[in-house]
């Protein structure tokens, strides 16, 4: 074939990504009817969003209780705790998790930076500046290493894909079942500038959603023989978020808008490079009113309760003919 036809099919292929990423996307749980078989193997694909991991275990719990075939799960940020439990068997602890844990659990102020707020305005820049993050690390490795069973993890017959970034090179690094660790965990949740980067095999590596938030093509790469693949978006397309009037709200609009926008070209990107597997995108039915580092357990509960519901109206999408 000519170098033209080959540029020809290259910009018809971009032409198609790009009107698929451009098309609104429906309001509500988005699952479609599919011929896929009940039985397909398939991966759980998990996005995160700090609290709004209540959601996607949400789902995740009713479909593992609904016996689904889960042989691959895969996670960043919040999303790899709860892919990490599941592969490890324990996803029937997941709705007990997120019903209990605490904002004091996950984060907590540094020392330099509560000291920062007593200073002159000059030296509490120069305080930040040399600080590695806003947020003590600790309590989030507690809670990692009380939550996920290593051992069992590394015996599973459900595989685990875990993503990373190494800001330094500029590469992503995934782990497995064999690989992870409390420490990779720990990275795969450290947000830059909110937690510290982790130091993993001599690299410093911070939060996987930099360079894939939803991990749904390392999914297909690590096994070839899925029949059906399934997204979990922790994002109301439908949502507003509130004004941008704060520095916080204007990081947290831009960062989710960024993700949505991202995790949607992925899933796309993965439905033509897999034509073949049945690529489903799970979003939220309703607002999910919850930022990410407001760790509500009223509202935690709440998107518990909606990930069940919206999985069960996922596999009724599916049986429709």
């Amino acid at each position: 074939m000519s170098d033209r036809h080959h540029g020809a099919r290259a910009v018809a292929t971009a032409v198609v990504v790009l009107a698929m990423i451009m098309e609104p996307a429906p309001a509500g749980a988005s699952c479609r009817a599919s011929g896929v078989p009940a039985d397909a193997p398939m991966a759980l694909v998990l996005s995160g969003g700090g609290a709004k991991g209540a959601y996607e275990a949400g789902v995740a719990a009713a479909l593992v209780e609904r016996g689904l075939p889960i042989r691959l799960v895969a996670g960043s940020s919040a999303g790899a705790l709860n892919a990490a439990m599941i592969a490890s068997g324990h996803a029937d602890r997941l709705d007990a998790m997120w019903r209990a844990v605490t904002r004091e659990q996950v984060y907590t102020l540094r020392g330099p930076v509560i000291l920062a707020g007593f200073l002159p305005g000059w030296l509490t820049l120069l305080v930040l500046n040399e600080t590695s993050a806003l947020f003590d690390p600790a309590p989030l490795r507690d809670l990692i290493a009380a939550s996920v069973d290593l051992d069992r993890l590394r015996d599973s017959p459900i595989r685990l894909v875990v993503t990373a970034t190494d800001l330094a090179r500029g590469e992503k690094r995934i782990f497995d079942n064999r690989t992870v660790t409390v420490d990779a965990l720990m990275a795969a949740s450290a947000v830059p500038g909110l937690f510290p980067p982790v130091e993993v095999d001599g690299a410093l590596l911070v939060d996987g959603g930099l360079t894939g938030r939803a991990p749904v093509l390392e999914a297909l790469e690590a096994d070839p023989t899925l029949g059906r693949v399934v997204v979990v978006l922790s994002y109301a397309q439908a949502e507003r978020n509130p004004e941008p009037t704060t520095i916080r709200r204007a990081l947290e609009a831009s960062f989710e808008l960024v993700m949505v926008h991202q995790i949607r070209r992925d899933t796309e990107l993965a439905r033509l490079r897999a034509p073949n597997v049945d690529v489903q995108l799970l979003t939220p039915s309703a607002p999910m009113l919850l930022r990410p580092l407001d760790f509500d357990r009223d509202a935690m509960t709440r998107l518990l309760a909606l990930g069940r519901a919206d999985a069960l109206a996922c596999l009724e999408g599916w049986a429709r003919k």
